[in-house]
């Protein structure tokens, strides 16, 4: 279920130097190659059209929270 979707805020989008999609353990993510530094990954929107080395603009992107009673929140990239 769908709890919520968001813009990525200036603050996010400026702390990222480049957001890349990447093959993953359970299917597709998108690194975020930080200007500070390291990486972070998050799971790519199962519905995305996105392919492996495809550049993702965070202005055109949202991201989506998944949630079920019981569980902890899930979060996903979608573009």
């Amino acid at each position: 279920m769908v709890k919520a979707t968001r813009a990525f805020t200036s603050d996010e989008i400026s702390a990222v130097e480049k957001a890349t999609v990447v093959d993953s353990q359970y299917g597709q993510s998108v690194c975020f190659m930080m200007k500070g530094g390291g990486q972070t990954y998050i799971p790519l929107d199962q519905n995305s059209s996105k392919a492996v080395g495809d550049e993702i603009n965070l202005n055109e992107a949202s991201l989506v929270t998944l949630g079920r009673q019981g569980e902890a929140d899930i979060y996903r990239v979608s573009c």
